[in-house]
């Protein structure tokens, strides 16, 4: 449970991003600044992990920092892109309808959240919005104007939605789950007690 490290420094600066990015997003003609801070706010998800491994110090804290890190991002600027006309409306509803249930599941289940880890389809999910909502809002640009661009965006963004309502439905079913109180073993015999002895 270490909270000093790199790697967490990394995460808390993705939440301190994202705040000028939502005001670039909400300035007319300011989409690529918009775009080149949102792929640095993505840049950072992948930074952070590097740097764990490379460093050694992969902790809980961090574990649990970062995914908070990137649905508040996620949230936040599509929100405020949702505003400001480059994101569908549908887009963010399930997003933030998910990301409310799923939160309130894992304030009643906090045990249950301490125990898991990410998903691989919600790394899966979480690069697809990374790639989607920047490539989407600078189809805007007036230097870029580009429908085919817009259309793949959009399907990637669609994709990436999806997969966030499935990767939020695998949490929840994680966190309401019952928390084993013994390892499974596979041939079928129970765990055996170990003794406890004092100090």
């Amino acid at each position: 449970m270490r909270w000093w490290t790199i790697p967490n420094a990394v995460s808390l600066a993705r939440l301190i991003i994202f705040v000028p990015l939502t005001l670039a997003l909400l300035r007319p003609g300011s989409e690529l600044a918009a775009t080149i801070t949102l792929a640095l706010f993505g840049a950072t998800d992948w930074i952070d992990g590097a740097l764990a491994r490379v460093l050694n110090q992969v902790s809980r804290v961090g574990e649990i920092l970062d995914p908070i890190a990137d649905r508040l991002g996620v949230l936040i600027i599509g929100a405020a892109a949702t505003v400001a006309g480059y994101l569908p409306w549908w887009c963010i509803a399930v997003i933030g309808g998910c990301d409310l249930v799923l939160g309130g599941i894992g304030l009643a289940r906090m045990h249950r959240v301490r125990e898991g880890r990410v998903t691989w389809i919600g790394k899966i999910r979480t690069a697809l919005l990374m790639i989607a909502m920047p490539l989407h809002i600078v189809s805007f640009a007036p230097e870029v104007s580009s429908k085919t661009l817009r259309t793949a965006a959009l399907c990637l963004l669609v994709l990436g939605t999806l997969l966030h309502a499935v990767a939020a439905f695998g949490y929840a079913k994680r966190y309401l789950s019952a928390s084993p109180e013994h390892p499974t073993r596979t041939d079928g015999m129970k765990p055996a007690r170990v003794p406890s002895r004092s100090r």
